[in-house]
């Protein structure tokens, strides 16, 4: 065996897409992806600062960036991303998928329809959308990979927290049926299910009464603290890249060993 041969770990040809680039973690998984060697377009639903920020931070690695407005609920919207970013970069081989709501935190019989119907519709809706839109272009341009965020509760009942762990198992299982329907097209889809991330959400629930919910779950983390984006971003790029070429229908918890 040669183990001095390597292979990049993406093309250096196409795009990765990033949705929901505004969010820290997609943030963070945006400027990591460039800098492991992808051209990147990043999409924000309404906050476009932040995306401006990463992709200003691209191009100064040597890569080409675009920021893209998009609602992932909103087939139409993701459709004109990807016709887009064919047009400019000819392919895409890398789909991550970030998009999410801040939700709220309770009992779930609690909850408002709205609220409800809110985080099913921008997750689970939102992924089958981006996945309606992005397969068929990747299956002509030889495979590729889409990652979709979740979270590691759908793997441990974490308490009040049905708006993030019911959408996003929904989104697993979406993740799993592609994985065996399109393994033969050369695409792979996995999931990141990330614990509890010092970004997003975790910054609203330090100002209210969730604050004693989010004490108790780094309380219960074995390595004892809060995930960097960056962190999180890591496993992103790993899983979509070539180094993880045979893995796919798979969720890779990046928690800290809370679903231990």
């Amino acid at each position: 065996m040669d183990y001095s041969a390597t292979t990049p770990d993406f093309p250096s040809d196409g795009c990765a897409i990033v949705f929901g680039a505004s969010g820290g973690i997609g943030q963070a998984t945006a400027g990591l992806l460039a800098a492991r060697g992808c051209n990147v377009v990043a999409t924000y639903r309404s906050r476009v600062d932040p995306v401006n920020e990463v992709v200003a931070d691209i191009r100064k690695l040597g890569r080409k960036a675009t920021a893209m407005a998009c609602d992932a609920t909103k087939r139409a919207s993701v459709e004109k991303v990807v016709s887009e970013a064919l047009k400019e970069y000819g392919r895409i081989h890398t789909v991550v998928s970030a998009s999410g709501l801040i939700f709220e935190t309770g009992p779930m019989v609690d909850f408002k329809d709205e609220a409800f119907r809110d985080v099913i519709e921008t997750d689970v809706f939102g992924f089958f959308n981006i996945a309606k839109a992005v397969v068929p272009a990747m299956r002509k341009s030889g495979g590729g990979s889409i990652t979709a965020l979740i979270t590691s509760a759908v793997g441990k009942t974490v308490p009040q927290d049905a708006l993030s762990a019911t959408p996003k198992a929904a989104v697993s299982m979406m993740v799993r049926q592609l994985a065996m329907e399109e393994g033969s097209h050369g695409l792979r889809i996995n999931a990141i299910g990330p614990g509890v991330v010092d970004g997003g959400m975790v910054i609203e629930m330090r100002k209210g009464p969730a604050k004693v919910l989010l004490d108790l779950a780094v309380g219960a983390t074995p390595l004892g603290r809060l995930a960097e984006c960056m962190e999180i971003a890591e496993a992103v790029a790993f899983i979509a890249s070539s180094k993880a070429s045979y893995i796919t229908g798979q969720q890779l918890m990046v928690d800290g060993g809370l679903s231990a």
